[in-house]
């Protein structure tokens, strides 16, 4: 089996536009992938997701920005809490379970090659596929430190979740059918699958997070009133001079 653990790819592109520093536009990612993007957050019927897209570059592109905007803000270990709905952990769950779904997917495709012996006895081959899934290595959830959201860098590490995993999910898009192909016969596309997993994942939790933003953009600062009292001013109150 192929899929074993996210592995941190230094080199990639998606990695490293997630490194703190790098400007937000430093990642070179097809319009199309944008697009999709949009039609979920705004509700429309999921695209065709091709050979093209890729989960660690979506991830990239939805996060970095996300860290950078913290790593700015007024004290960004705030952020590490989720008693206010939107925060980096809840964020970095929702992409743990996005990667932990697709490596069940991948590992189900590589799954049914290896137990293709066992087309005859369908009860054998669905539990051979099932232990395999199981077994199947998921990446650690990442800790989210204050340290690591002062700097920007953890979006880096929910990158690295699903690096191991990319271009099998790549590939498998690519062998795919598109949304309402006959073949499928009424049945949810692979494309329609992926939307559906990204919009209950990724994006909600990082639509939280974006909104928190913006409201504390928003918000007048609250500065603390620091100043010493005026005795002077105290007494001329109570009606007594003080010249």
């Amino acid at each position: 089996m192929s899929v074993r653990r996210a592995v941190k790819r230094f080199g990639t592109p998606a990695y490293r536009a997630s490194r703190p520093g790098q400007p937000t536009n430093s990642l070179r990612i097809p319009g199309r992938q944008v697009d999709l993007r949009q039609r979920r957050r705004t509700g429309l019927a999921a695209g065709h997701y091709g050979s093209d897209w890729s989960l660690a570059a979506e991830i990239a592109a939805v996060c970095a920005p996300l860290a950078q905007r913290i790593a700015a803000a007024d004290r960004p270990a705030r952020f590490r809490h989720s008693a206010t709905a939107g925060s980096v952990p809840d964020l970095a769950e929702a992409v743990h379970e996005l990667v932990g779904v697709v490596v069940g997917w991948v590992t189900e495709r590589e799954a049914l090659a290896k137990t293709a012996h066992l087309a005859a006895e369908p009860g054998k081959r669905r539990y051979a596929i099932t232990t395999l899934c199981d077994l199947a290595t998921r990446p650690p959830l990442p800790e989210v430190t204050a340290e690591a959201l002062a700097a920007g860098s953890w979006s880096a590490d929910l990158v690295a979740m699903a690096e191991g995993v990319d271009m099998s999910l790549s590939d498998m898009l690519s062998h795919a059918w598109p949304p309402g192909a006959a073949a499928l016969r009424g049945q949810p596309s692979r494309s329609e699958r992926l939307d559906a997993l990204l919009r209950n994942t990724l994006d909600r939790a990082a639509l939280a997070l974006e909104r928190r933003l913006d409201r504390d953009d928003e918000r007048p600062a609250q500065i603390a009133q620091t100043t010493e009292p005026d005795p002077r001013a105290e007494l001329a109150a109570l009606g007594i001079a003080t010249d």
